[in-house]
């Protein structure tokens, strides 16, 4: 399930980058990412629909975290800012089910939940401290035995935005 190579490292920061875009980044004006599918399904009135892919690309990404090895606080962050994303999209959805709430709360419902960017925050934060981790192609126990753990711990220290050590294998 973890990561075991760099290659599969840069495959898990590339899937984050197309859940960040799918989500979050289809359509731009400039630099500013506008909107993503995430609230553009918003606009679709098929009950469940846009909840269902908040939810499910939510999951994806904090699935992608866990594979990275990223810490603890990083994923609960995350899941807090995906759960407050998710619930927005279901706020907009049940207004959409209940007319009788009145368009005005809709268009908010709405507007909240193409606003909100959950995805490419969270996705954004897993990909920080990805960058912020030295991947190493060893195991803890193989370091550690031939002297090149406290190498790799003086890598981290000396390497300008590195803050964590993780080994690749088991």
């Amino acid at each position: 399930m973890f990561v075991q190579t760099q290659e599969e490292v840069q495959k898990v920061r590339s899937s984050i980058e197309t859940f960040k875009r799918l989500s979050d980044g289809l359509i731009k004006i400039g630099p500013i990412n506008v909107v993503g599918l995430d609230g553009l399904l918003a606009l679709i009135p098929i009950p469940g629909l846009g909840m269902a892919y908040s939810i499910i690309a939510g999951l994806i990404i904090l699935f992608l975290g866990i594979r990275a090895r990223v810490s603890l606080p990083t994923l609960i962050s995350c899941t807090l800012i995906l759960a407050i994303d998710s619930g927005i999209t279901t706020a907009d959805e049940i207004v959409q089910i209940f007319p009788v709430l009145g368009p005005f709360i809709g268009l908010i419902t709405g507007g909240a939940d193409a606003a909100f960017q959950g995805h490419l925050y969270a996705g954004h934060m897993i990909q920080k401290e990805m960058d912020s981790t030295l991947y190493v192609d060893d195991s803890f126990s193989r370091a550690k035995t031939e002297g090149r753990h406290q190498d790799n711990r003086d890598q981290v220290k000396r390497t300008k935005g590195l803050k964590r050590l993780v080994y690749l294998r088991g």
